[in-house]
This record gives structure tokens, C-alpha cells and sequence, in this order.
């Protein structure tokens, strides 16, 4: 629907509140107001639609999915809780409160849902994706990809599936076939940056610079404040071993743009700065930059980036291995 055509409908529902219309007024104007972007006016429409009807299970959903949008999970998961009680047999609820829970780090009770989903309708796809997230984000990757390849059959054109299955391809080492999911991902969807940029980042581990800076630097030309990619590419023009790779003025030029974008404040992006000002031949500024990075930095991490602060101090650029 046209934005235009959503407005009329806004208007005409806007109408019917006024005149006296009950909470599903309020819902159907919530849903026209989300889908134009205003949350706040959606989220207040449902918060009336639930004063009038306290048990209405479609409300408690409705605020679940605009919460789950603004990255809420913890109130979306409570609201699609709410739902189901009113309605345990809403699937699209209870795949939602398992993708909330499952983003809050809370996996096994998401793959709870998850199941419970594939019980009622072995064919629901979101629910085979759902959980092979989940076991993903617990780093059970072999799991992830069979979940993995029951959603692809199910949805064989979905880029995002691909995207996922690609991820743990790569998580597992698995590079050249994780190259090929991701390509695919690509295929089905050129504007999927997170797709370029894990196809760069396991270009990169099977030993193709080259092809990896092209993603990053395609993902770059698509989203120019796409933080991650400018990072990934800084990091190979600073530190790859290959002489002919190495570029000390474009990996300041997007080590910069990664530590800005990250407000200063992102340690990796910080140490990335710091090795490309190395690369360049700006050892005080690196120095200083990673002194920062260090601090950022926590455990194993802080005392990898505290060995290449000594290296800057000597006077030496860090090398990848």
C-alpha cells in the first residue's frame, strides 16, 4: 500500500475514534501510524486500545511487534507472553517471544518456543530459522545448520536464510562453501550488506585479500556509515603481510570513518585506527590511539592490543599473521 493510501486510511479510522469507535479503531490506526513510522503515535493507539479492552489478545500482540522493532525484546518478550495467555495457540506470538528472548541471550527458553512452533506446524519456516539463530548465538553451529537446511527447503529464495546459513558455514571453517551461501545470499539480495560483509570476512580467512577488500568496499559504496566494513577494509590495507595489499593512506582514510562512526568509543574500531596510522608512518597518533583501544579492551583482548601499543611505542607497524 501506498504511503498515501495509508495516510487515508489513518485519517479514516481517526475518524471513527472520534466518533466513539471502540479498540479496534485504535488497533487499525496503530497499525496505519507503525507502517508510516510513527511509533510513538502506534504504541499510544495500542495503549488505548488496551485500556478499553484489557484481555484483548490482538493488542498485547500488536505492542509485542512494535516493541520487538524498537529493539524493546525484554517488553516485547513480556508482551507476547501476554498474548499467549489470552491465546496459546497465536504461533506468529510465540515464534516472536522466542526471537525477543533468543536476541536478550535467553536461547534455551527460545528454542522452547521455537519447538513448540515446529510441533503445531512442521511447515512454519520462521521457526526452523529462529532456532538455528539461537543455537548459532550459543555456538552450536553444526545444530544452526541443520535448522538451517530445513528453512531453505522450506523458503529456498530467502536471502536472509542463506545469509545465516553462510555465517556458520564460516564459524565453522568451512570457507569456500561458506563463500558460495553467501554469494548466494547476495544473488537473492544485492542490497544485504551484512551478506558482503561475511563473505569479505571469509574470503579474507581462505586466503583471498584481494576479492575480500572488494566486498568491504562494496558494502562501503552501498552504506557509506556502514561502520564494519570500513573497519574490515582499514584492517587488511594496515595490516596484511602482502606488500602490494597494504594501502597506509586508504586504511587511515576508512580506520578513521570506522572510529567515528563507533563515536570513539568501539575498541576494535579504535585498534584498527591505531594499526593503519602505524601503516602510515604516524607513531605518535597510533600510540595514542591505541592507548585508548587498550583501555576499551578487556581480557585476552586488552593484552593482544597492549603488544601491538608496544610495537607503535618501538616504532613498528602491527602485521597480520
Amino acid at each position: 500500500m501506498r504511503a498515501e493510501d495509508v495516510a487515508r486510511e489513518l485519517e479514516r479510522h481517526s475518524q471513527a475514534i472520534a466518533g466513539g469507535a471502540g479498540a479496534r479503531a485504535y488497533l487499525d490506526r496503530s497499525a496505519c501510524q507503525a507502517r508510516l513510522g510513527y511509533l510513538g503515535e502506534a504504541l499510544e493507539d495500542i495503549n488505548a486500545a488496551l485500556r478499553i479492552e484489557p484481555a484483548n489478545a490482538v493488542a498485547w500482540h500488536a505492542r509485542a511487534e512494535l516493541s520487538a522493532r524498537a529493539g524493546r525484546h525484554r517488553e516485547a518478550a513480556a508482551d507476547f507472553g501476554e498474548a499467549l495467555s489470552r491465546d496459546p495457540a497465536n504461533l506468529a506470538a510465540r515464534q516472536g517471544r522466542g526471537s525477543s528472548l533468543s536476541l536478550l541471550g535467553e536461547v534455551d527458553r527460545a528454542i522452547e518456543d521455537f519447538e513448540a512452533v515446529i510441533k503445531a506446524d512442521p511447515r512454519y519456516a520462521p521457526a526452523y530459522l529462529g532456532r538455528g539463530e539461537a543455537h548459532a548465538r550459543a555456538g552450536r553451529h553444526e545444530r544452526a545448520l541443520e535448522d538451517y537446511a530445513r528453512y531453505i527447503a522450506i523458503a529456498p529464495d530467502d536471502a536472509y536464510g542463506r545469509f545465516r546459513n553462510g555465517v556458520s558455514l564460516s564459524r565453522l571453517d568451512r570457507q569456500p562453501k561458506a563463500i558460495e551461501e553467501l554469494g548466494e545470499a547476495i544473488r537473492l539480495d544485492p542490497r544485504l550488506l551484512s551478506a558482503y560483509l561475511e563473505r569479505g570476512r571469509a574470503l579474507a580467512r581462505a586466503g583471498q585479500p584481494e576479492r575480500a577488500m572488494l566486498d568491504f568496499s562494496e558494502a562501503v559504496g552501498l552504506a557509506p556509515r556502514f561502520a564494519a566494513a570500513h573497519n574490515e577494509l582499514a584492517w587488511l590495507l594496515a595490516t596484511h603481510p602482502n606488500d602490494g595489499i597494504r594501502d597506509g593512506r586508504r586504511a587511515v582514510q576508512h580506520g578513521r570513518a570506522a572510529a567515528e562512526l563507533g563515536n570513539w568509543a568501539n575498541a576494535a574500531f579504535l585498534d584498527t585506527y591505531a594499526a593503519a596510522l602505524a601503516e602510515s608512518g604516524d607513531f605518535p597518533q597510533a600510540v595514542k590511539v591505541q592507548a585508548q583501544a587498550v583501555q576499551a579492551f578487556s581480557g585476552a583482548a586488552r593484552a593482544e592490543a597492549e603488544s601491538r601499543l608496544k610495537l607503535y611505542q618501538s616504532g613498528r607497524p602491527f602485521r597480520s599473521p
